[in-house]
């Protein structure tokens, strides 16, 4: 949202090719007033080629600077022991996104969600609610952008015969390179950590990179892969993926 009204004022200028889409699978993508932004993950495997997902997340703009979002995600595990299943439908989000100042290059916005998780092993089961509250700070320039994340995380469970909860804190930066109105790089470096109980069982650090490719200006297609690089591929196997973003 708040990307698109800054971008859209710098496609007329003269020489400025790299400021010509609207998306560009940037951290500050999101839809106008009244506009759809839909990003869809067709495929996401790990590299031991036991688990594949396919995701969606869209989001509706009710103002350019606030939208609301819902998104949710399947999956097949072929492991010998699939956490929810072999074939599971895993969870339904609903979600808000709140540009809060935006002056120039520099831009800082919230985010939160609601998760509801599913068991599908026998029948369609919530298992548990996770909750999140999170927070962008960053600058955008025509050739690239940084941004900064902190994110805390809620989980409870929604089953009579157990009383887990545990918290669980996110903090990382985002950064995009342009390198023409066709091309960019992404890369993230995520540090998740639990603040009470076993959120993640410890702590993992995140690397993520991924090219992206405008096929034109309102869309575009991405391939990224994510390392846990605290621990081993055997227990925390990478993930490579393929994204489709499109706003309408």
């Amino acid at each position: 949202m708040k990307k698109i009204i800054w971008i859209s004022g710098l496609v007329g200028l003269a020489g400025n090719a790299f400021a010509a889409n609207v998306i560009n699978g940037g951290p500050f993508d999101g839809p106008q007033e009244g506009g759809f932004y839909n990003l869809w993950t067709p495929i996401q495997a790990n590299s031991k080629f036991e688990r594949f997902v396919m995701k969606d997340d869209l989001e509706y703009g009710i103002s350019d600077a606030f939208s609301i979002r819902v998104a949710t995600s399947g999956s097949y595990d072929s492991s010998d022991n699939p956490e929810y299943g072999k074939w599971s439908w895993n969870d339904l989000l609903f979600g808000f996104d709140w540009t809060l100042w935006q002056q120039g290059e520099l831009i800082s916005e919230i985010y939160g969600d609601v998760k509801q998780i599913y068991d599908t092993k026998h029948n369609l089961q919530t298992v548990a609610y996770n909750w999140t509250m999170g927070a962008r700070v960053g600058r955008m320039t025509d050739n690239w952008t940084v941004a900064g994340i902190v994110q805390v995380d809620y989980r409870n469970d929604d089953l009579p015969h157990d009383t887990f909860d545990a918290w669980a804190m996110t903090v990382g930066i985002l950064g995009q390179y342009i390198v023409s109105n066709k091309w960019n790089w992404v890369a993230g470096l995520m540090f998740d950590f639990d603040l009470f109980d076993d959120y993640y069982n410890g702590e993992r650090l995140r690397l993520k990179v991924g090219l992206n490719r405008n096929l034109d200006e309102n869309k575009y297609l991405g391939v990224y892969a994510e390392k846990d690089i605290v621990h081993s591929f055997e227990s925390a196997p990478a993930v490579i993926g393929v994204a489709f973003g499109v706003v309408f």
